[in-house]
């Protein structure tokens, strides 16, 4: 199904033809898609034409949930965000405050649709691209911190840090 509300995506090259098992376009339909990552359980839950489906993590590429794509890496769901020369993501944890928790959005990275995704830090982007060295230079001079980023440029219409590494000359996607 083409234009599928949800599904998994068992495959990276599943993932790039947008073909999806488990899938469905009924709106209506309840066709939930649970990761228990709470419980810490090997397996998602599917819920496909009105029965409960068990999917093991490690054995998916990703899973769609309406508009959210989600990729799995290492049994942790990561939210898809943009594919550049760096594919980016994002997930939300929740951190030890002094009054208590509060959840925080942190951005990742991986290299190309099957790298491992690593934070979105300076240091790793670096490590990343050890021998882009104008790439270093405009992540030095664009970036005060790590937190900056994930800084989206609407006027180039994509993360920054996308658009550096295109100006750099590394905007290479490996698949």
């Amino acid at each position: 199904m083409v234009n599928a509300q949800s599904g998994v995506y068992l495959t990276y090259d599943d993932f790039e033809n947008n073909r999806l098992t488990y899938a469905t376009n009924d709106p209506v339909e309840d066709n939930k898609i649970r990761f228990n990552e709470f419980i810490a359980k090997p397996y998602l839950i599917l819920k496909h034409k009105g029965e409960k489906v068990h999917v093991f993590k490690d054995e998916i590429y990703a899973y769609k949930n309406k508009k959210d794509i989600v990729r799995t890496w290492n049994f942790t769901p990561y939210y898809f965000l943009e594919k550049g020369p760096v594919w980016i993501y994002y997930r939300d944890v929740y951190t030890s405050q002094p009054k208590g928790t509060q959840r925080v959005r942190k951005f990742f990275y991986s290299t190309y649709g099957k790298g491992e995704i690593l934070l979105l830090t300076v240091h790793n982007l670096k490590r990343s691209f050890p021998n882009n060295d104008l790439f270093h230079i405009y992540l030095d001079a664009q970036f005060r911190n790590d937190a900056d980023l994930a800084q989206y440029d609407r006027y180039a219409n994509k993360y920054k840090v996308n658009d550096l590494l295109e100006k750099a000359g590394s905007g290479i996607t490996k698949k």
